[in-house]
């Protein structure tokens, strides 16, 4: 009996192939003279292969959107607090997801109670000088919301929840913005956005998230 083949990610991608189009995978994959034991460990980590495996076609744009949603429960499940599973993964829609659909939401709340607590879950404060980090990353160009909120250690909603009940934060980051849409219509000219300044002045008594 030979011993089985390397699976590597030619491989996969043969055998997912295979699988969209209805073949068994147990054929699939002695055809390419895999081992089952080596699917079953690759799919651990490789997400196409593990939703090839579960009947769907991994590269549909949908897809993406349930990858995204199970990698958020996944940290959720790992003790990590909704805020900064949204900064790892880069998103600031998960809120919505939570509101749009009810298992999903029902799904959150039971991974994030069954979850171990976690050090890392206190609040972060805005405080002044992060409110000033965070004004100064987004007047740079092509920093967007969420970029300029991880730089600092917050999610987008912590910035959007101080903006609307903060008016000078919320003309700070007009500010902000137009002097980054400003440098990016004017390339090898750059300025420091007065923003900088207007965000050591915010009033550090306020309440901050």
């Amino acid at each position: 009996m030979t011993d089985p083949v390397p699976f590597t990610g030619r491989h996969a991608n043969r055998l997912i192939t295979g699988l969209r189009h209805g073949r068994n995978l147990h054929v699939a994959a002695t055809e390419l003279g895999i081992d089952l034991r080596a699917v079953w460990a690759r799919a651990r980590t490789d997400t196409r292969l593990a939703i090839a495996l579960a009947g769907r076609d991994p590269d549909v744009l949908e897809e993406r959107g349930r990858t995204l949603r199970a990698d958020y429960l996944r940290l959720l499940a790992l003790g990590l607090s909704p805020g900064r599973a949204e900064l790892i993964l880069g998103i600031s829609g998960a809120g919505a997801w939570r509101g749009d659909d009810p298992t999903f939401a029902a799904a959150c709340d039971a991974v994030s109670a069954a979850s171990p607590p976690g050090a890392a879950s206190r609040v972060i404060r805005l405080t002044p000088q992060r409110v000033a980090r965070f004004l100064e990353e987004l007047s740079k160009p092509g920093t967007t919301v969420i970029a300029a909120a991880a730089a600092i250690g917050v999610s987008s909603a912590a910035i959007y929840q101080r903006r609307g009940r903060d008016e000078d934060f919320a003309k700070a980051m007009d500010d902000a913005r137009e002097s980054a849409r400003q440098a990016t219509r004017r390339p090898g000219r750059t300025r420091r956005s007065s923003t900088v300044r207007a965000g050591h002045e915010l009033d550090s008594a306020r309440q901050a998230l």
